[in-house]
């Protein structure tokens, strides 16, 4: 059965019309709801008349700025998809994602003009931006001189808003599909354990919104729910703790992955009193011991949480009450969300306590991926998404996390795929073979080890690897250290056996 859902902008500029709803933190630049969603419907407007229509694809890629989510919203009002990318990637990575998404128009802003110019010119496609003194179309003059496209109260729960790429282990690009219901769902799901509300929550926006943790964790409840969204161009943590410790500033939410929380602890005053900030959440790790029992003495108890892009993305949210007896867990299974343990060889349930493959399924999860059919993806299982990552459920419920059988690893709440790397390196002339692995580091949550088998006659250069790495993909996914080996362990069928190579290194 379809549900037919009501424009939020629209709603909220008529229930919250003088309040502030965006703003950029950087330069000052605030809109109330009244004038957000009037920009949002000139915006929609001077999209469609640059042939933007119902099921088009709108690639961005620019800074986080509240025109970020102007163009979100106004995709919505056109029935478009919105299709942020990753700007740490490099160029060629992003003309990878571009090529499967098959944008109607690239817009971006003044950053990134070089890299959407190169975008647009080599799909033969147009561009749009703002803050750009060479831009081919002005946005911020076109929409000034635009009349509004209006919402006309017909949006289907089914529509899709977003295409988010993530990435399987073959580190092949995957655009998962985030619909309006999809949307909706997720923001019951986190709204009361976040304390998030109307006018006057404020979610201080740090998290990159390219990113599903930065986008839907908790913005997009955020302005559903009326509330303000504050942003932050990028993380500063000496700014970050002057925003979060100053109650006159009224910042009430913010979300951020161990290593930043641990830096805003680090940056903020000995006296600090966090007691009037309602919720900080954790996401793409546990929360480490001292920063939570730090945070708790003073005034803040953390929440973590588990999810992905794919998975709403909260399937997990951690109870207050629960950090200091649950810290080793990812907190409980948020309200419409249901989670099963599966053995992956048997497919069949295993008992509470044992470690097993996490199934999850609800309302706010995907409903599947770009141009793959859910039948036959291996990331679907009859309504379920296998998510890849080992888990446990205890008696009370809690999800601790145990591992993952994808072969995966997180570096500062960034996924990095190690298909991926492991081709990049076995592409330098002096490496035949070559295996990465995450391992624990203290500031980043895991960072990788790249083991390499010489090419005959050759001597590995670590150095010369990771700066033969660095010049392909973005940062974060280049490994720490080159680690050579004469030979991999493997199993009867030529796999390296990475537990085993993990053990012996680790």
């Amino acid at each position: 059965m379809v549900t037919h859902l009501t424009d939020w902008v629209a709603f909220n500029a008529q229930r919250f019309g003088s309040e502030i709803a965006v703003e950029n933190l950087d330069n000052g630049e605030q809109l109330t709801w009244t004038q957000f969603e009037g920009h949002v419907g000139r915006l929609a407007t001077v999209l469609r008349d640059l042939g933007v229509g119902a099921g088009d694809r709108v690639g961005l890629v620019a800074e986080d700025d509240w025109r970020v989510l102007a163009v979100q919203f106004a995709c919505i009002r056109l029935r478009a998809m919105y299709v942020p990318f990753n700007w740490r990637l490099t160029t060629a990575e992003i003309e990878i994602l571009a090529k499967d998404a098959e944008p109607s128009i690239v817009v971006h802003d003044g950053a990134w003009a070089s890299t959407a110019t190169t975008l647009a010119e080599q799909a033969g496609l147009p561009r749009a931006s703002w803050s750009d003194g060479t831009a081919e179309r002005d946005l911020d003059a076109l929409v000034a001189a635009a009349d509004p496209i209006d919402y006309d109260g017909h949006y289907r729960d089914d529509q899709v808003a977003q295409m988010l790429y993530t990435s399987g282990t073959t580190g092949l690009p995957k655009g998962a599909l985030v619909t309006l219901g999809g949307l909706a769902w997720h923001t019951l799901n986190v709204v009361h354990e976040m304390g998030i509300g109307a006018p006057p929550a404020r979610y201080l926006s740090q998290l990159p919104l390219f990113h599903a943790a930065g986008l839907n964790a908790l913005t997009i409840p955020t302005l559903m729910s009326g509330g303000r969204v504050s942003i932050l161009r990028r993380f500063d943590p000496a700014t970050v703790a002057q925003l979060l410790s100053d109650a006159a500033e009224g910042v009430t939410n913010l979300s951020g992955a161990p290593v930043m929380w641990r830096m805003i602890m680090e940056n903020s005053p000995n006296d600090a009193d966090f007691s009037h900030v309602r919720a900080g959440q954790v996401g793409g790790g546990a929360i480490p011991a001292d920063v939570g029992a730090w945070f708790s003495e003073h005034g803040l108890e953390l929440q973590a949480g588990w999810g992905a892009t794919e998975m709403g993305p909260s399937v997990t949210l951690m109870p207050k009450a629960s950090r200091a007896a649950k810290a080793h867990t990812v907190g409980f299974p948020v309200r419409h969300v249901q989670i099963r343990v599966v053995d992956p060889l048997t497919n069949e349930d295993v008992a509470p306590g044992e470690i097993g493959e996490a199934w999850v399924r609800g309302p706010s999860i995907s409903v599947g991926y770009w141009r793959r059919e859910p039948d036959t993806d291996p990331d679907s299982k009859a309504g379920w998404f296998k998510c890849g990552d080992a888990i446990s459920i205890d008696e009370d419920g809690y999800v601790a996390l145990r591992g993952r059988f994808k072969d995966m690893y997180k570096s500062g709440g960034e996924n990095v795929f190690c298909a991926e790397v492991e081709r990049v390196i076995v592409s330098h002339p002096s490496v035949q073979d070559a295996a990465v692995i995450g391992v624990p580091d203290e500031k980043w949550g895991e960072v990788g080890y790249a083991v390499v088998v010489p090419a005959a006659g050759e001597q590995v250069d670590g150095p010369d690897v990771l700066a033969h790495v660095a010049s392909r993909l973005a940062k974060y996914k280049v490994p720490t250290r080159v680690i050579v080996v004469d030979d991999f362990p493997r199993n009867v069928t030529g796999k390296i056996q990475k537990n085993v190579l993990r053990d012996q290194l680790v």
